[in-house]
């Protein structure tokens, strides 16, 4: 309670009847926040004594309308007044009915307090013009319900003054805390889990604080049982499994528009979207309807519990949706796009924390003009002071048009700004001023280089000003920009993020297929993180596949083993790697460390990554033999490596061949197996890279490129064959 709440207790002394008076207390000293509630109470309470006056309070239900009209009748009882309790639910809803629950006590001025005051929309006509007319000069009528009064009330000129409609809003974090703490025993775990998923719903507090849930503090879920309760008591049962499903598309979402519904129920969206933004937990925003938090997060999680097939399915479908529109969509609907695409990926632990949906759009983003590289300074000497301004200071003049500035809705301030930089080539200036670009630069190198007319984006700065609750709306923004840059990207090679000192973000990067990478490659003093995803060994479509998985089902695979990363080879390396594995065909524990076991032929098969390699490199030896013209190289490498028995010497002496024949034979060999391999590593390669392109994920228009080859309209042709072997035969 507030002070001025204590001043009323002084001021006006409690019941005399012991049982009211503990009771009473006891109810006190658990009402917790309001605090703007009962001062426009009090307001009302001591104004307009020649008529009557209406304060209608609307919300869904558990957003605490009872408790708060069980307060107010404290209040106005202390305060002299007389009181008259009216539920809605618990009478009739004719006249007579209504009337005879509302006979005031005496001739003075009332406060009536009507719960349930949704069920009087038929009788609204007559409350408004009768009813509320017969009540004495001064009297206060505080109506509470899911639904606020008419258009038609609330347009009418002779209540212009008289009416004060307020949407009842879920309690602050610190009131929250309050709430939950007087519902959960001392031992219980989650705390700042519950907090989180109750979005201040007061309900929700009380029933998630008296069940235990499951899952470490760092993990805490409602259960199944709560999860439900709390969805009978606020969300209304929905007319037909059509309007369920609709419910449900509307969880996972930020937003829902009626083109969205008619690509899941084409004959039936018009209809099923007039029911949803009927109901009382439902807003229509800038851009489409909104289900209230806690009533989201609880239709979500009981979907997935009850149903997991049919809700991965569900998610893939609307990801699916919204990566095309990320791809086919002009800014700002493909930013807004690429916004909508994290937050479906949020439905997870592992991001809690980060307002991905903007439901209040507090920050609006424009490009950094002449004007607005000023503010650029201004944040960048805040986060890294004089010495840093330099590094900012070559970008600006490089490249301002991959800055971007985020402005306070309110304000109009700036308060927050991302440098995302396209590094197509490696410059030598660049890399001499940035040592940041300079490591990102050695590390895309030593993986093989960026192929020809391919680039790497780099989000080099992220600066928001020094407020954490500001930082965690302003991010997720920035993040948006990132990821409609992937989504849409044609001829990206890499994607590489320095982030300095947010452990919550290298979390979230982890858990997006980002690599960290090595801390020898860039200087202790730049204080950043540096992290990278490889698309030349993961695509696009790959990645987001991975993330859906991963949304569902936690850090890991579903075996609970890490999912395999493929390398990417140049034709040089990836030569190296198969003669090392033939060298070493008999020693395992060397054959083990070979890269070829991260090779895409094999991380894309199922099994044993040292079986599948073995079983490959056979096929490759016997796939020799099937030129006449190379019987002789395939049994130069059979013998020397598979069987191993003999040195090369006895090998040549085996096959009857003198020593330079048998060595001309090897080489030849080696070189069918290495092409043999390759194309396998090629065809793997392209069928995910046409995976890609099918699904819509990426524009993969233009030849296919590899590391080591020159651009050719067929990647075949870009490789030399061996010598004596038909082009495009194995």
């Amino acid at each position: 309670m507030t002070p001025s709440d204590v001043a009323v207790e002084r001021e006006h002394p409690a019941p005399a009847d012991p049982a009211v008076r503990l009771r009473q207390a006891a109810f006190l000293r658990g009402f917790v926040g309001r605090r703007a509630e009962l001062h426009e109470f009090r307001e009302a309470l001591d104004g307009r004594p020649d008529d009557v006056t209406v304060l209608a309070w609307y919300g869904p239900g558990g957003i605490g309308k009872t408790m708060l009209l069980q307060r107010l009748s404290v209040e106005a009882v202390r305060m002299g007044r007389d009181v008259v309790e009216v539920d809605v639910d618990l009478i009739e809803p004719t006249t007579e009915a209504f009337a005879a629950a509302a006979v005031p006590p005496g001739p003075g001025r009332v406060v009536l307090l009507v719960d349930g005051a949704e069920r009087l929309d038929r009788l609204e006509g007559w409350f408004r013009d009768r009813f509320l007319l017969s009540l004495t000069p001064g009297s206060l009528v505080v109506l509470a319900g899911r639904q606020p009064p008419s258009p038609r009330w609330r347009s009418d000129p002779a209540w212009q003054d008289g009416l004060i409609v307020r949407a009842l809003e879920g309690l602050g974090r610190e009131d929250s805390a309050r709430v939950l703490a007087d519902a959960m025993p001392a031992s219980a775990v989650g705390r700042r889990q519950r907090i989180a998923f109750s979005h201040g719903h007061p309900l929700a507090l009380r029933l998630l604080g008296q069940e235990s849930g499951y899952g470490p503090e760092d993990g805490w879920c409602p259960s199944p049982p709560a999860v439900a309760e709390l969805l009978r008591r606020v969300v209304d049962p929905a007319p037909s499994a059509v309007h369920r499903q609709a419910l449900e598309i509307c969880a996972h979402v930020p937003d829902v528009t009626e083109d969205l519904l008619r690509l899941f129920m084409p004959e039936q969206a018009y209809d099923v979207f007039d029911w949803l933004r009927r109901l009382p937990y439902v807003s229509a925003g800038r851009t489409g309807l909104r289900l209230l938090p806690v009533v989201a997060e609880a239709v979500d999680r009981d979907l997935r519990w009850r149903a997991p097939d049919l809700y991965l399915s569900m998610h893939k479908a609307l990801r699916s949706h919204v990566q095309d529109m990320v791809r086919d969509r002009r800014e700002p609907e493909s930013l807004r796009a690429a916004a909508v695409f994290n937050h479906l990926q949020a439905h997870g632990s592992w991001m809690l924390g980060y307002d991905w949906s903007d439901r209040h759009d507090s920050v609006y983003e424009i490009p950094c003009d002449a004007a607005g590289m000023r503010q650029v300074r201004e944040l960048a000497h805040t986060s890294l002071g004089e010495s840093g301004l330099a590094v900012v200071d070559f970008w600006l003049h490089r490249q301002s048009e991959n800055f971007r500035l985020y402005r306070s809705a309110d304000t109009g301030e700036t308060v927050g700004c991302l440098a995302l930089l396209r590094l197509g080539r490696w410059d030598a200036a660049e890399t001499a001023v940035d040592p940041v670009v300079r490591a990102v630069r050695d590390h895309a190198e030593a993986e093989g280089g960026l192929r020809p007319g391919r680039g790497a984006n780099l989000m080099r700065f992220a600066f928001t000003r020094k407020r954490s609750a500001e930082r965690l709306t302003v991010l997720p923004r920035m993040l948006a920009q990132v990821t409609r840059e992937v989504l849409s990207q044609e001829r990206l090679d890499w994607t590489f993020f320095a982030v300095r000192g947010d452990a919550r973000l290298n979390r979230l990067l982890e858990s997006a297929d980002f690599r960290r990478l090595p801390e020898t490659l860039y200087p202790v003093e730049e204080r950043v993180t540096l992290f990278g995803h490889d698309w030349r060994a993961r695509g696009v479509s790959e990645w987001a596949d991975r993330l859906d998985n991963r949304m569902f089902h936690g850090f890991l695979t579903p075996d609970g083993t890490s999912a395999p990363r493929a390398t990417v080879f140049s034709r040089a390396s990836f030569d190296d790697a198969v003669h090392d594995a033939l060298r070493t065909w008999h020693q395992r524990e060397r054959l083990a460390d070979n890269p070829l076991l991260h090779a895409a032929f094999v991380v894309q098969s199922s099994g044993d990554p040292e079986k599948i390699l073995r079983a490959l490199i056979v096929q490759a030896v016997e796939a020799i033999g099937q030129d006449p013209r190379a019987k002789w190289q395939r049994a130069a490498v059979w013998a020397t490596y598979l069987n191993g028995e003999n040195t090369q010497q006895a090998v040549a002496r085996e096959l009857s061949v003198s020593f330079s024949t048998y060595r001309r034979y090897l080489k030849r060999g080696v070189e069918r197996v290495c092409w043999y391999l390759w194309e396998h590593e090629m065809t793997h390669i392209a069928r995910a890279r046409t995976e890609q392109a099918g699904s819509g994920s990426t524009a993969a228009t233009g030849p296919l490129t590899w590391p080591g080859s020159p651009p050719h309209a067929d990647y075949r042709k870009g490789i030399a064959a061996p010598k004596g072997w038909d082009n495009g035969r194995l």
